[in-house]
């Protein structure tokens, strides 16, 4: 399954295009099933969903605060 999602992503890279929805389901669920594997509980798996949230944010904060260079 891996290697399933690393193809897609990479193919919707090369093709300079944002990764497709089926893609991101694929990728999501393979990460739930590994962290599931790992023996993570519901509320850890939360956990993960809410840093990699607020990674997210704090990147676009950041882009929206660099000056524009005009």
């Amino acid at each position: 399954m891996k290697r399933v999602v690393e193809e897609k992503i990479s193919a919707d890279l090369k093709a300079n295009k944002a990764i497709s929805q089926q893609t991101v389901k694929i990728l999501a669920n393979s990460i739930y099933t590994a962290l599931r594997e790992e023996g993570c509980q519901d509320k850890d798996i939360i956990g993960v969903s809410s840093q990699l949230i607020g990674l997210v944010t704090s990147a676009i904060d950041e882009r929206e605060e660099e000056p524009s260079s005009f």
